[in-house]
């Protein structure tokens, strides 16, 4: 059984859980736009042969982001919503309040840095290698949710 976590938006990633085994991809994006292409082969490359269940976190508007970041940020969504649907991987979306409420449960720590704190007390093989690889935490967060939540 596989499980897939995406944080959607251009800054986020799709992480893949299975086994114990962990994956995590930076959302592909071309020239600052998504490249769809890239994302439907990185979500079939998870379904090959494998039974499949996806979290996907709900696009919401954030204090302080900007009307156009805020579209763009939603319009990943949607291609994240429509993937799935296409290729038909049963999912969840889950509201970030859910997920970091059951998961973040004893992190030390505020905002990203409590989010990383809790991805590495439940991964402790997770060892990213650049600083940048921290932030894609949630997606893998959003993976071990879809195993909790699994039916």
């Amino acid at each position: 059984m596989i499980f897939i976590g995406i944080d959607p938006g251009k800054s986020g990633a799709v992480a893949r859980l299975n086994d114990g085994n962990i994956s995590i991809n930076a959302t592909p994006c071309n020239d600052k736009e998504y490249d769809i292409k890239a994302m439907i082969n990185l979500l079939h490359s998870c379904i090959i042969g494998h039974k499949v269940f996806a979290v996907i976190e709900r696009a919401q508007a954030m204090p302080g982001q900007g009307v156009v970041s805020m579209f763009e940020f939603g319009r990943g969504y949607g291609i994240w919503l429509a993937l799935l649907s296409a290729l038909d991987i049963p999912y969840q979306v889950v509201h970030s309040r859910v997920w970091t409420k059951q998961l973040l449960a004893g992190s030390p720590g505020e905002g990203k840095e409590r989010n990383i704190a809790a991805a590495k007390r439940l991964f402790p093989s997770w060892q990213p290698k650049l600083k940048k690889d921290l932030l894609l935490c949630d997606a893998l967060l959003l993976a071990e949710y879809a195993r909790r939540i699994y039916k």
